[in-house]
């Protein structure tokens, strides 16, 4: 990677539940050294538990000093690519994440409000994935699980350090290794050019706002 090139951070969750895949990462390592334009990204595989995740996503951040985020993870009962506009200030689950712990009914953040929007193109995010060919939509419900805690922590953590970093978490359907009976499936290529579609937007929107 060239010393001159920016950063778009890209991260996927490892499996949970039992499972030998995760959908999120699946997709985002075939984007590890993606080029667009003076953007390169670079990818990392986050642990699937509440604390970890958060810990290493603001390592990366701290280390990479990324200009854009775009976090991905698995929501196996979805059939579309799912764009979240908000991440809730709530966990809410019902199964335990990869170290044992359970969170249902418990605020991420006391000091917080309710939830965090986007400050990313959402909608743009969206046309652009549909525009490449697989099917989209924009979401206002990004889970109770770890997924949603590392959205809302990170944007959180974006606001309280000041940084002007767009991110975005995107939520993948089940690849059909993990779900062969079943029509809500994406492959990972098909999802990895979900993931590509979804970078250029932010970064053309990154562009635009840098050139005013």
């Amino acid at each position: 990677m060239s010393s001159a090139a920016r950063t778009i951070l890209i991260t996927g969750f490892e499996p949970f539940g039992g499972e030998t895949i995760n959908a999120s990462w699946e997709a985002a390592q075939r984007l590890d050294g993606w080029r667009n334009g003076d953007y390169a990204a670079v990818v990392r595989l986050l642990p699937c538990a509440y604390d970890a995740s958060v810990r290493e996503l603001v390592l990366a951040i701290e280390t990479l000093r990324p200009e854009a985020i775009l976090m991905t993870g698995q929501a196996a009962r979805r059939s579309v690519v799912c764009v979240e506009r908000f991440a809730h200030n709530l966990d809410a689950a019902w199964a335990p994440d990869n170290v044992g712990v359970l969170r249902r009914g418990i605020r991420i953040s006391r000091d917080a409000p309710d939830w965090l929007e986007a400050a990313a193109p959402v909608t743009a995010i969206v046309r652009a994935i549909k525009e490449a060919g697989i099917p989209a939509r924009a979401s206002t419900n990004a889970g109770g699980f770890v997924c949603n805690h590392l959205y809302f922590a990170a944007l959180e953590y974006l606001i309280r350090e000041r940084r002007a970093i767009p991110a975005i978490f995107v939520h993948l359907p089940a690849t059909p290794a993990q779900a062969p009976a079943n029509a809500r499936r994406l492959t990972a290529a098909k999802a990895a050019d979900a993931l590509r579609a979804a970078a250029a937007a932010m970064l053309a929107a990154a562009r635009e706002e840098g050139a005013q």
